[in-house]
């Protein structure tokens, strides 16, 4: 099977989308041929069989000279294809379709938002079928969409070796500084962690990086920090290489992801997967939670003081009891999760849009 793919960056270090090239060196192992489209390029080692086109974002090249190297290399590239793989962002599925319907090569999205855009309106009509990675991370009900799972290296998110738990004990969350992520139900339960608990040592990890839509909420935040009195126990990291994570989770406690439902963040199964205990506040996670959901799934994702006595329980609980936890955790999202398991699942996929 030869597969087109389209997508924004490829680049190992980045620290939104870093992931994204291990998606292409492992569905590249299951296909004949795979070219890649993308908008921007950093470091980026692939296979033999895998080729990449940049269409110059990161040299400065402006959105007119863009769309001209998209056609230019789309023209080339999908007769030669067998399927169109659209990876997350809606509009190069509806920029692909005309060439994609001249050819008739079918096209598959995958998208994991809550917002239904216009944009993804009329690339879901345009589409013939949508990956997902949860029934509840598509935001358009549609007979087109199959819930197929995220796709995590469980080799590079994986146990420490040894004991790597930080003195004092810190507690992450990953994600970017957006008021959907909830950081302000975080910074009032570690307040109230401190003035409830007597749990005065405990060290809050902040790592993500603003967006557009919010350019000031990281200086909001840190004005909620201070006003609290939480400046020595509170660090805001900004963005991160997508390779320095594992070894971050490694020496935290306890993982957040306070995204509400709608939002199955990868990042939660990210600190799964390196067997941290990760407290959420998306009924989604559930099934993977299993025994340990009362203890690590909240209601509500504003609810800073059952996020406080959460916490507050799993750093009484010890070493040896997290450690329980997190490898439970760890094998329900390698079961579910794994990047093998979502390649597997998403070439089967593929093959069926192209009648194979």
């Amino acid at each position: 099977m030869r597969v087109l793919m389209t997508t924004r960056i490829l680049d190992a270090q980045d620290p939104i989308v870093g992931f994204t090239l291990h998606w292409v060196r492992a569905l590249g192992a299951r296909v004949k041929r795979l070219t890649v489209i993308c908008q921007e390029m950093g470091a980026a080692a692939l296979p033999g069989n895998v080729t990449a086109t940049s269409l110059g974002k990161e040299r400065g090249l402006a959105r007119a000279g863009q769309l001209a190297a998209f056609y230019r290399a789309a023209w080339r590239e999908v007769p030669r294809s067998d399927v169109i793989f659209c990876h997350m962002i809606p509009r190069y599925a509806w920029l692909i379709a005309p060439l994609a319907r001249l050819h008739r090569k079918p096209i598959v999205l995958w998208f994991t938002h809550r917002t239904p855009s216009r944009e993804l309106r009329l690339a879901l009509a345009l589409v013939d079928r949508v990956a997902t990675a949860a029934p509840d991370s598509f935001p358009i009900p549609s007979p087109k969409v199959v819930a197929i799972g995220h796709g995590i290296d469980a080799d590079l998110f994986a146990p420490a070796r040894a004991p790597a738990e930080a003195a004092p004990p810190q507690v992450v969350m990953v994600a970017r500084l957006s008021p959907s992520k909830h950081y302000r139900t975080m910074i009032r339960a570690a307040a109230q962690l401190r003035d409830e608990a007597g749990m005065e040592d405990v060290r809050f990890v902040a790592v993500g990086g603003e967006t557009p839509e919010f350019p000031r909420h990281r200086a909001e935040l840190e004005a909620e920090v201070a006003r609290l009195g939480l400046g020595e126990c509170f660090h805001f990291t900004g963005g991160m290489p997508y390779s320095a994570l594992p070894a971050l989770y490694h020496r935290s406690v306890v993982a957040l992801n306070l995204s509400p439902p709608g939002h199955f963040d990868k990042a939660a199964l990210e600190a799964m997967l390196c067997a941290k205990p990760v407290i959420v506040a998306n009924p989604a996670y559930t099934d993977l939670l299993g025994a340990h959901a009362a203890a690590l799934l909240l209601d509500d994702p504003e609810d800073a003081g059952g996020l406080a006595a959460r916490l507050a329980a799993l750093l009484a609980a010890g070493p040896a009891a997290r450690a329980a936890i997190g490898a439970d955790l760890r094998r329900a999202t390698h079961a579910a999760h794994s990047l093998d398991g979502l390649m597997d699942r998403l070439a089967a996929l593929l093959r069926e849009a192209a009648g194979q």
